[in-house]
């Protein structure tokens, strides 16, 4: 089939893109609603756009990708005239979200006469694009502090690179162009987005003079109004510059019921939308209807997600905390696991921590959350212990710049107690030490038998509080730091000798108990007076055989209607931990000990929730 030059040329230059929606021009089918919530909301969807389709609406929307997702998208449009897009997005911790696309777009029921007498042949015209793009957010520092800045990464930026095909008949053209977008979002309520379409310009020459895609800005403020807890309605405005044309203003209204439920009206063009959007877990479906001239149009949208994201495992584990035996807490655990595993990528190593303490609760007799506790904790301690000779390694190089020699030799000792293999703190001891004059000496000198004094009575001060206390254990601990640091002092090992006598007097003691109250079956007190023992002196000799003798025999004595008591209660209890409720919590864990005085984690979680009530009083 053969088309006119002419008429081949009119199709390029005012037709070829079939208006949609009230688009029209060369390249307009990639100005289609590529999803159902944008197109009821009048196209006012460039600031708030979270989902792979942001590759059309605005690249810089990819950097709030959460999980994998897919979509589809199909609009019928009016005559032969159809609609599709299809869209795959990935989020990733370090590099923000990538996303890939291909929309399609075909009419048909054309005719074309090669003469005026010539019988009419049909033709069809199809659109087509491959899309792909990347978007990511960023911190803004200036502005850090500021009390209007929420978002820690306020500013997300996306770019999007294309190949378009058109067919006329069975004439052909293709090209390649690129957009660019931002979006300003200071907290969760307010944003600002910003799109530039054919930045750089698809051509496509169908017979001599190429046509090009017309360049348009979007520039869209949005924002949420809070209702009540769980109703939300989303206000967005667009106004839209196409090259060549005039200013375009559009937007719409979306009434939220928390993430199930959406309702939506538009206007653009003079012309109302309106559309409906369901949610169910990682699954969505949204619809739209636009009146116009040309009648109305319909489009569908589906999008399924993958996975959960960390607030919604902390959700789900929220909802099944009370319900749970031990045997779906250890499942249950896993949630945690995997939260954990994927704050460790974001290398939030404080919040993977606090969620493996989480699985730990769960799943008490899990030995290899401990052990992923124990790794990550000493990659904790050595992230800071690293921060902390950086830091005191720039302030001694600060230091010695201003000529202040000793302030630097002490900034230098702090370093070489952190790492003793610290090469430069070593070099710069001994360059330090021979730059110093006699008088700096002296007083060198006189300043490290100071702070050795007040640092062994800081030492022993803290170590006899704990003593007065009853925590031998403690007190012990500190007086030992301080004999590691100053070998030989007599103030210290003396202080060390008198624990130990007091320890040795605590475990005859409680033995004594422990004996008197297993002699007449009370297995139960017996065990809590050689656990008391075993906290304070953990290394003493056949303490730890003899309480797990005793908690055997506590075991023997518990029902299987106690035992399922038991763990309803202590679920409730790392409940109330895990939200906060330490008060609470301290009260539930004492009636776990009361029903059984021999469980390991019961006495674990009433030790975590002791230090937390130290911490937070």
């Amino acid at each position: 089939m053969k088309i006119p030059r002419l008429v081949l040329f009119l199709i390029c230059a005012s037709a070829s893109a079939s208006p949609a929606w009230g688009q029209a021009g060369a390249g307009a089918f990639l100005r289609q609603d590529v999803g159902a919530r944008g197109a009821a909301l009048g196209g006012a969807l460039t600031a708030v756009v979270d989902d792979a389709a942001a590759l059309s609406w605005n690249p810089a929307g990819l950097a709030r990708l959460t999980k994998p997702e897919a979509g589809a998208t199909h609009a019928v449009l009016f005559e032969d005239t159809s609609f599709d897009f299809l869209s795959g997005g990935l989020s990733t911790a370090r590099w923000g979200g990538f996303a890939a696309g291909y929309a399609r777009q075909s009419s048909g029921g054309f005719e074309a006469r090669a003469g005026p007498n010539d019988a009419p042949t049909n033709f069809s015209i199809t659109q087509s694009a491959m899309i792909g793009g990347w978007g990511r957010s960023f911190a803004l520092p200036w502005l850090a502090g500021a009390s209007w800045l929420r978002r820690p990464k306020p500013v997300s930026l996306g770019v999007t690179v294309k190949s378009v095909k058109e067919s006329i008949g069975s004439t052909s053209a293709s090209g390649n162009g690129a957009d660019a977008g931002a979006i300003f979002s200071p907290d969760d309520r307010l944003a600002v987005g910003v799109m530039v379409s054919n930045l750089v310009a698809p051509k496509l020459t169908f017979v001599s003079r190429p046509v090009s895609y017309a360049r348009v800005v979007d520039v869209s403020p949005a924002y949420l109004w809070k209702l009540s807890p769980s109703v939300g309605a989303l206000t967005a405005l667009k106004f839209s510059k196409t090259q060549n044309e005039s200013l375009a203003v559009s937007g719409g209204v979306e009434l939220q019921y928390q993430r199930l439920l959406a309702l939506r009206v538009g206007v653009r063009d003079q012309a109302l939308s309106t559309g409906l959007g369901v949610r169910w877990g990682n699954s969505s479906f949204d619809y739209a209807a636009s009146l116009g001239d040309l009648g109305v149009g319909s489009l569908f949208t589906f999008t399924q997600r993958f996975g959960q994201t960390p607030e919604e495992l902390e959700e789900t584990i929220r909802k099944g905390i009370r319900k749970l035996s031990y045997a779906e807490g250890a499942r249950l655990s896993k949630a945690y696991l995997a939260k954990a595993e994927e704050e460790l990528r974001r290398d939030r190593i404080q919040e993977a921590l606090r969620d493996l303490e989480a699985a730990s609760l769960l799943d008490p007799s899990n030995g290899e959350i401990r052990a992923k506790i124990n790794r990550t904790t000493a990659k904790w301690d050595e992230t800071l212990k690293r921060q902390m000779i950086e830091r005191s390694a720039a302030l001694a190089r600060e230091q010695d710049r201003q000529g202040n020699l000793l302030a630097s030799r002490q900034y230098w000792r702090g370093v070489l107690e952190l790492d003793r293999e610290h090469a430069e703190a070593a070099r710069e001891l001994a360059r330090i030490d021979r730059d110093l004059s006699v008088e700096e000496r002296s007083r060198l000198e006189g300043l490290r038998e100071a702070q050795s004094a007040g640092e062994i009575a800081l030492a022993l001060a803290q170590a006899s509080t704990f003593l007065t206390r009853g925590q031998l254990r403690q007190a012990l601990l500190e007086a030992e730091k301080a004999q590691k640091r100053y070998p030989g002092n007599a103030q210290v090992a003396g202080f060390i000798a008198q624990v130990r006598r007091q320890a040795r007097e605590l475990v005859k003691t409680k033995l004594a108990e422990a004996d008197a109250h297993a002699s007449v079956k009370n297995f139960a007190e017996a065990l809590r007076s050689v656990e008391a023992a075993l906290r304070e002196v953990p290394d003493e000799p056949g303490l730890a055989e003899k309480a797990a003798a005793l908690r055997a025999s506590v075991q023997k004595g518990l029902t299987p209607q106690t035992r399922k008591e038991f763990e309803q209660l202590y679920y409730r209890a790392v409940e109330q931990y895990l939200k906060g409720g330490y008060k609470a919590a301290d009260a539930l864990t004492d009636e776990l000990l009361k029903i059984d005085p021999s469980s390991e984690p019961a006495r674990a979680l009433k030790d975590k929730i002791a230090a937390a009530l130290r911490y937070t009083q």
